[in-house]
């Protein structure tokens, strides 16, 4: 619940009073409390901040390409028996070849073409982005390796390192 601003002023100035009091300052035990120290700030490059980026963009990407293989495989199981049983090709009168399937069929076909359709479509295209993103943190890594092994000035130590 909000108080209007009046009334906040209000009780304000009333706690503040009431603290000023000297019956009520004497009556306050007055401890210390200890804090730990700070903790140093992480000396990490920005090169390894965006490692650590790389690295959850393909976890993302291989979560990506795990779930939409399982809806290939779903939707390819959906779709081949139905075809395959509940699904008859005949040749008509007029010479040509026409395929009918029972209601089954035509629920299994249209929902196992879908989910194996897009799921294929899926696996490609994360597949082509954990990939990419791959590469990027390999490349990365190798950039890392050659800061860390190239000769450079240490500000700490004020001297050159390798």
């Amino acid at each position: 619940m909000r108080l209007p601003s009046h009334l906040f002023l209000i009780a304000l100035s009333a706690a503040v009073a009431v603290s000023a009091s000297p019956a009520v300052a004497a009556a306050q035990d007055v401890t210390t409390i200890e804090l730990p120290p700070p903790e140093a700030p992480d000396q990490r490059s920005f090169e390894e901040y965006r490692r650590d980026e790389l690295k959850e963009d393909a976890r993302r990407s291989r979560n990506a390409l795990i779930g939409l293989s399982a809806t290939t495989v779903v939707g390819a199981a959906l779709l081949f028996p139905g075809a395959a049983r509940q699904c008859q090709t005949f040749t008509s009168l007029d010479g040509q070849q026409e395929v009918q399937c029972t209601r089954a069929g035509n629920a299994l076909v249209g929902t196992g073409s879908v989910l194996f359709g897009g799921g294929l479509t899926g696996v490609l295209i994360s597949g082509i982005m954990f990939g990419v993103r791959r590469g990027k943190i390999r490349r990365l890594n190798e950039k890392i390796e050659y800061k860390k092994r190239a000769l450079r000035w240490d500000p700490q130590t004020s001297q050159f390192v390798f």
